[in-house]
């Protein structure tokens, strides 16, 4: 899966000239919380709801309305943007943004085609691929189970999952806390995860957890 499987065509961008009321008001407006600044259709910076929210006084402050709008509309979005964007290409992979994304601490990350921006790719957008890719959206069984880092291991235990006549819905794999070890996490097509479990036990796989999700 690449970015632009996920990412957001439809865009809402500011400019450098537009004020700190406009975002505030756009920000609102659209439900987000990241706003890509733009030059014609090139990223020259992104303003987040945090960027904003450090940029405008406590309406408290004022004692009117008036006087807070005055003040954030005095304020321009070049004077609170981020300008060293981090930006991703479309054919990115998925994992690779969610780990830039992780690594850099940020939010959103712009996707940029030959300069131009096309998209945008938030944290709430990963996070649905995740859940999917989980198995996390359909209701089934859940099984956690540590096998061997060795060669064939995963095979076997597909293998003795499918001959239980259950199919899998997702499988993910983890490096264990300790030793050379794998943490397998398998979704599986049954409410009834126990003949997979015991299958799993009589081949001498230990400490396996099998339960119902919704």
């Amino acid at each position: 899966m690449r970015v632009k499987d996920r990412m957001r065509r439809s865009l809402v961008s500011v400019a450098q000239s537009d004020t700190l009321d406009h975002a505030l008001t756009t920000l609102k407006r659209f439900n987000i919380r990241h706003l890509p600044v733009v030059k014609g259709d090139h990223v020259v910076g992104i303003v987040s709801d945090r960027d904003v929210k450090k940029a405008a006084p406590s309406p408290f402050d004022y004692p009117t309305a008036e006087e807070f709008r005055a003040f954030t509309s005095a304020v321009s979005i070049k004077d609170i943007m981020t300008k060293e964007v981090i930006t991703v290409a479309p054919l990115t992979p998925i994992e690779e943004a969610a780990s830039l994304m992780s690594q850099k601490r940020i939010g959103a990350l712009p996707v940029v085609q030959e300069g131009r921006l096309i998209g945008m790719l938030t944290e709430t957008d990963v996070l649905g691929v995740i859940t999917e890719m989980m198995g996390a959206t359909q209701t089934g069984s859940r099984i956690e189970i540590e096998i061997p880092a060795s060669p064939g291991t995963l095979t076997e235990v597909m293998g003795i999952v499918e001959a239980q006549q259950v199919e899998i819905a997702s499988l993910v794999t983890l490096p264990a806390r300790e030793g050379a070890r794998r943490l397998v996490i398998l979704r599986l097509r049954t409410i009834n995860p126990d003949p997979v479990v015991r299958a799993l036990e009589a081949r001498g796989y230990p400490q396996v957890v099998g339960e119902f999700v919704h």
